[in-house]
């Protein structure tokens, strides 16, 4: 029988260290300072509203942020700060991000490298908190204007991170506002990819291992946090071979822990296998896509049941079925770019999942607003992608924070989705024949709905027919439509229902 769920108050159970999200400019102006947007998931619906922060403080690129179990705001970070729950500047984390980076980039906002920094808790330690940030230098053939001598700042050929750093925080000091008591510390030093840094649960619900690409290959490193602090880094190699083009992308784990994924315009959706006791990725799936289609623009994002991947290229959206034997084949368009500009391009940027159980998705420009999926773990367009969904006090440049899945397993998570989500049994809605040629006839119970509606889509989410269904048992004409798979969309007052159909004439 189909489940659907439903938004319950209770949280009961459940760490709420991602539910206070910073995002956006300084102000709605860009000449004004001193201001952030706030995302404060304890509340329903979400509360957004401006706070006090720091000067010249921008999340254009690298964005975290973390809470205490219970929801409070603890700190924020851009890669080259760390900003206390008070709106000001740690103490001892100013220039965290020395070098290249803080010469080029940290006077004039933040770090660029999208996840470019991301805080988890120290095991065992409840004060204390690791935030590891990427550094930029130049380890390539540096791009210089022959009349100034000036590096160009914007050559990505030339500058890439060559150290992953961390900070360690001590949150009881100061009255509770912390402290940075190690700065600058090295966990690994090689050559990485321009961003893409994770953190996930180790399979034991105590460690955390962080994960990071090494740039030119397909290798990654990981990098386990135990209650005895950070451990040698270790190095796994699977998949697709990274270009130099590795910039404008993002990575993401499942709910469930189980998947990896990691996603740029040149590269292509690249999903792994997880096993998150050993750090081990396997089966490597690689999906490429037209480079008219995304540009650089790329997100991705997982739905809370961990079965559907949603996918940002550019003017597109995708939903991939990770279940499916072969994920390739299951690619659904759910949205197509408006062409709304608010007050620039609302084009479909970076996401992520949110603790009301929706994905949240930014543009790369500036913009008053993000996209919303209001139920991602519906397949097709069931999911209800809002455009511009989410109206914002200031700007947002492309960002969303970098935070990870705070279950400790994977039966945790179904754990903690169940608690945030009451799972609640929806009447059966029956369509058959499956596969069929000229008519369907649709079984439904009688919940006081005076008419059911039908949709039916293509593969590509293309619209292709709508008819409204009266009675139970009613057929309904399909002779008019090719034959081929598609997928159907019936509605009524208090209960839907999706899925595929196959047509064969």
């Amino acid at each position: 029988m189909a489940l659907i769920l439903l938004l319950v108050n209770s949280l009961a159970g459940q760490e709420k260290r991602g539910f206070q999200w910073i995002i956006g400019y300084d102000s709605s102006s860009l000449d004004s300072i001193g201001e952030a947007i706030l995302l404060n998931f304890n509340e329903k619906p979400v509360s957004i509203s401006k706070i006090t922060s720091v000067d010249n403080f921008h999340m254009e690129g690298s964005n975290t942020s973390i809470c205490d179990k219970e929801g409070n705001l603890l700190f924020y970070s851009n890669g080259c700060l760390v900003v206390n729950a008070a709106g000001e500047v740690m103490e001892n984390g100013d220039t965290i991000n020395p070098g290249f980076l803080q010469d080029y980039f940290c006077p004039y906002g933040g770090s660029p490298i999208r996840q470019g920094a991301v805080a988890v808790p120290s095991p065992e330690h409840e004060s204390l908190y690791y935030l590891f940030n990427l550094d930029m230098d130049t380890p390539y053939e540096v791009i210089k204007d022959d009349s100034t001598g000036v590096i160009d700042t914007f050559g990505f050929s030339a500058i890439a991170p060559q150290r992953l750093y961390y900070q360690l925080i001590d949150m009881s000091l100061n009255d509770g506002l912390g402290a940075v008591v190690a700065k600058n510390q090295i966990a690994v030093q090689d050559t990485f990819a321009r961003g893409n840094i994770q953190a996930v649960r180790h399979a034991n619900g105590r460690d955390w291992w962080i994960v990071v690409p090494k740039s030119h290959s397909n290798c990654y490193f990981l990098v386990l946090i135990t209650p005895d602090g950070i451990q040698p880094p270790q190095l796994r190699c699977s998949g697709h071979i990274w270009s130099d083009d590795d910039s404008g992308a993002q990575a993401v784990f499942s709910p469930d822990l189980e998947k990896y994924i990691r996603f740029n315009a040149w590269n292509g959706l690249n999903i792994f296998n997880f096993d998150n006791s050993t750090g081990d990725l396997s089966n490597p799936v690689q999906i490429l896509f037209p480079n008219d289609t995304i540009n650089y623009i790329a997100g991705v994002a997982v739905s809370p049941n961990s079965r559907f991947l949603y996918v940002c290229a550019r003017k597109r959206v995708y939903q991939f079925d990770l279940t499916a034997d072969h994920i390739e084949s299951s690619k659904i368009q759910v949205a197509e770019w408006d062409g709304t500009y608010n007050p620039y391009a609302t084009i479909f940027y970076l996401a992520a999942l949110a603790p009301d159980g929706k994905i949240y998705i930014s543009s790369t420009s500036s913009t008053f607003n993000l996209h919303v999926i209001e139920n991602p773990d519906s397949m097709g367009l069931a999911c209800n992608l809002i455009q511009h969904g989410v109206t914002l006090p200031s700007y947002n440049f492309a960002t969303i924070p970098n935070i990870p899945h705070y279950c400790r397993s994977e039966e945790e998570c179904e754990v903690l989705i169940n608690s945030t989500y009451k799972a609640v049994e929806e009447p059966l809605i029956i369509i058959y024949p499956n596969p069929a040629k000229d008519k369907i006839w649709i079984d439904f119970p009688d919940l006081g709905s005076k008419s059911y509606s039908l949709d039916i889509y293509d593969l590509t989410g293309r619209h292709i027919l709508n008819t409204k269904i009266t009675s139970p048992l009613s057929p309904v004409d399909i002779s008019m439509l090719p034959s081929g798979a598609f997928f159907y969309f019936i509605k009524g007052m208090q209960t839907t229902s999706t899925g595929k159909i196959v047509i064969t004439h």
